[in-house]
């Protein structure tokens, strides 16, 4: 067992160095990756590997300490034809080449990059044709390559070529570096020190918008001083992800036999918080997850692995269900003293990005939120442009297709505003469908996705462009993709009642829209090449023009 763990760690680290290759220390930022993927217990190799994929793209460990880098370098001369290759391409493509080498397929590798990433088979064979053209090597070649690099041999850096002279003023440069680092390290473990914040049950009453620094400390152990000091110090020891400001308690009880304290910071207003789970059980005891969460406003927050949710007080009616589901079967769901009962079991399988669909109450408004059954993920807010009118099916086949489909990497996503452009019968008999627009909070200022459904949220298209970076409003949104009928492609673009007409130019020639004679908003479908004539998909933009005569260009992906 022993042995087969080296050669998983061993081939784990390799990935993960050569995706981080360009950056500082990336042979200590491998490991601490590594050691996160490696505490997968089931599943074996595929498993630590898809862990550490999700790690990589989703949470790029930090270096543990600086001295490492500065004593320490991987064991290589220069890097050889494939690893030159791969520094010339971004980490994301790196990491899709390293996969298809690692034996997955090209849609085994879609399928574990999509998740996080827009990919698509012609990205993997892409990516390996330009590592090929670069390398002029065949697949065997590359892979010998690959297995002889050892990132983790290290050796000592040789000694500084300098003058006698020097060398003790270099000296003095070190020792005064490792004195500045032992009292920046003295100072921080004694800053803060002392039991957390507890916050009263009514803070969050006195707050229109109340946010997690209202949300009150609530739980049975709330009264045991010793336990909240011993999980805020451990927090405060934790070297990876230590809290910033001052601590409060989110929650302090007993769990399945558990003495659980849930805790967050204040990292003040430039950043969101983190939540930090500390458990003692017979024999351990320590923190257990730290995440960041996506926005200040009251989330839910998964407790470890007991199925359960903190719940913040303003947040009531709570109900939830599967999205993967053709039609929500909403289950009502239980707090108690802000914890809510546990979930079925078996509705925690890897499906939909392992996310459920939450609705709740907040004063007359309904709130929907997607959580994940991984404490460290966030749980996005999301918002609907549609009216209330619209319907819950449609609503719930967007639901569907941000989970399920992937119109949205949900780990990467924060808040998600989704809107509906456009419903109707496609061409060359292809059914009913939906464009749907998707918008994200994180990054800020990125572009939207856009996505065609079916009725019952299944993807038709992979993601289109929209104009959401340039656009301040919905009405002024447009998108457009790319689908494909039994006979030929289309390129179908959509745009809100405030745009006024669409035209697309390009390799299909010039065209400009009709309104659509249901909505009145623009609507333009263009005949493409014929489905499998062509090795690509033309080259076309889409330009949605504002009755005031702004302009912006979209281009389907």
């Amino acid at each position: 067992m022993r042995r087969m763990e080296r050669e998983h760690y061993g081939r784990l680290l390799r990935l993960a160095y050569l995706t981080l290759d360009d950056g500082d220390h990336p042979l200590s930022r491998a490991r601490r990756a590594v050691a996160g993927a490696m505490r997968v217990r089931r599943g074996g190799y595929p498993a630590m590997r898809a862990r550490l994929v999700a790690i990589l793209l989703t949470d790029p460990p930090t270096g543990r300490h600086r001295l490492h880098g500065l004593l320490f370098e991987p064991a290589r001369i220069g890097p050889g034809p494939v690893r030159a290759a791969l520094l010339e391409s971004p980490r994301h493509e790196r990491l899709a080449y390293l996969l298809r080498r690692d034996g997955l397929t090209a849609p085994e590798v879609v399928a574990e990059l999509s998740v996080h990433l827009p990919v698509g088979f012609g990205d993997v064979d892409r990516i390996i044709d330009a590592v090929d053209g670069r390398t002029d090597m065949d697949e065997a070649a590359q892979r010998a390559e690959i297995e002889a690099f050892e990132p983790d041999l290290v050796r000592l850096r040789p000694p500084l070529a300098v003058p006698s002279a020097r060398r003790a003023a270099v000296a003095g440069v070190v020792a005064v570096a490792l004195l500045a680092v032992a009292g920046a390290v003295s100072i921080r473990m004694d800053d803060g020190r002392g039991a957390p914040a507890v916050v009263g049950p009514h803070a969050w009453r006195a707050s229109g918008a109340p946010t997690v620094d209202e949300w009150p400390s609530q739980g049975g152990l709330l009264h045991d001083a010793r336990l909240l000091r011993r999980a805020a110090d451990a927090w405060r020891d934790d070297h990876r992800d230590p809290p910033l400001g001052r601590v409060a308690v989110l929650y302090a009880g007993t769990v399945d036999g558990a003495s659980l304290v849930v805790l967050r910071d204040s990292p003040g207003p430039r950043d969101t918080p983190s939540v930090a789970q500390y458990f003692e059980r017979r024999r351990s005891r320590g923190v257990e997850s730290v995440r960041k969460l996506g926005t200040d406003a009251g989330q839910l927050v998964m407790v470890g692995m007991t199925w359960r949710y903190l719940v913040p007080p303003w947040l009531r009616d709570v109900r939830v269900a599967v999205p993967s589901g053709r039609a929500p079967d909403w289950r009502p769901v239980a707090v108690r003293d802000g914890l809510s009962a546990p979930l079925p079991w078996h509705w925690f399988t890897p499906r939909c990005q392992n996310y459920l669909v939450f609705q709740m109450t907040a004063g007359s408004w309904t709130v929907t939120q997607l959580a994940s059954n991984d404490p460290r993920s966030a749980a996005p807010r999301v918002w609907f442009r549609d009216p209330p009118e619209q319907g819950e099916r449609s609503r719930w086949a967007a639901l569907n297709a941000v989970a399920c489909s992937g119109a949205a990497t949900l780990s990467e996503s924060g808040d998600l505003r989704l809107g509906r452009l456009w419903s109707g019968e496609l061409p060359d008999g292809g059914g009913r469908a939906t464009l749907l627009t998707v918008d994200a909070s994180t990054p800020w200022g990125a572009p939207g996705r856009s996505l065609l459904i079916s009725e019952d949220g299944q993807a038709l298209s992979e993601r289109g462009g929209t104009n959401s970076d340039h656009t301040p409003s919905g009405e002024t949104a447009a998108a457009a993709v790319w689908w494909r009928s039994s006979r030929r492609w289309h390129l179908l673009a959509a745009a809100g009642p405030g745009v006024a007409r669409l035209k697309s130019v390009g390799e299909l020639g010039s065209h400009e829209d009709a309104a659509d004679r249901r909505s009145g908003s623009p609507l333009l479908v263009v005949p493409g090449p014929r489905a499998g004539a062509a090795a690509r998909l033309p080259v076309v933009q889409v330009v949605a023009y504002e009755p005031d005569g702004d302009r912006t260009v979209v281009t389907p992906r």
